[in-house]
């Protein structure tokens, strides 16, 4: 069996990861996560062949996860083993009518294949900020309009999207949008500035310096400081060098 080195790893991740986030925005769109499953095993067995002859490549790699090696067996009627969702996302890649409630059912599959494979691929790699954060993430600008914001938090079905403002990183929430949009004249607000938006009652979420994270921390760092709240929460990682670069982002569901 291949063994990655822990960046091949967290490329591959990535790519699935990608695929998955694509795949939930749009149900008829699995054909990203077929994509990403074959540069997996091209990369495993060396040669262009097709997804049913990566299988067994794809499958050692497979097995690192509980979620593939122990649940099935213990929870067989909510878990679906490796060869189960494979044949499905297979059988899928090979039909032409990717429409309804077919393509939803193997999109679920795709999407349940993704979940176990990024965490084998995780396996042995160091579970810091670096490594779990997502990368390049969506942010806005101050100058932006409102309407933009609105427009990437319905799009990507976001809660927060951070923001440079005077100096400090802060969230717009989507409650916090809702409030502003509903509490005066909605062309106005919708045209105006995130910073005019900020100066005119929109509330935002100021990022105290000691709430950043910085990359080398470990999830038992960022756990052993988080609170449980009401609601989602958002952790933005920054270089301590260049604080008014956004590195990435990170969400309890990449600790999960």
């Amino acid at each position: 069996m291949i063994d990655f080195q822990p960046r091949e790893r967290l490329f591959y991740r990535d790519r699935l990861r990608s695929a998955r986030y694509a795949a939930l925005e749009d149900a008829e769109g699995f054909e990203e996560i077929c994509f990403a499953l074959e540069a997996l095993g091209l990369r495993l067995l060396g040669k262009q062949e097709a997804l049913g002859l990566y299988r067994d490549q794809i499958a050692l790699q497979a097995n690192r996860a509980l979620v593939f090696s122990e649940l099935p067996g213990a929870f067989p009627l909510r878990f679906k083993s490796f060869g189960a969702l494979f044949s499905i996302v297979q059988a899928a890649r090979n039909d032409a009518m990717h429409t309804g409630s077919y393509a939803r059912h193997a999109t679920q599959a795709a999407i349940e294949l993704c979940i176990g494979l990024e965490e084998a691929l995780m396996a042995g790699v160091e579970r810091t900020v670096e490594n779990l954060m997502v990368s390049s993430p969506v942010a806005v600008e101050s100058w932006q309009p409102v309407a933009h914001a609105r427009q990437l938090m319905l799009m990507h079905s976001f809660s927060f999207l951070p923001v440079r403002l005077d100096g400090a990183w802060c969230l717009v929430s989507e409650l916090g949008l809702a409030k502003y949009l509903s509490e005066g004249p909605r062309k106005t607000r919708l045209c105006e500035s995130i910073a005019a938006a900020r100066s005119n009652g929109m509330q935002v979420r100021e990022i105290a310096p000691e709430e950043l994270l910085r990359a080398g921390m470990t999830v038992a760092d960022v756990l052993a400081g988080a609170q449980v709240q009401d609601g989602p929460m958002l952790w933005l990682v920054v270089d301590q060098r260049q604080p008014d670069h956004l590195a990435g982002v990170l969400s309890p569901f990449e600790l999960m």
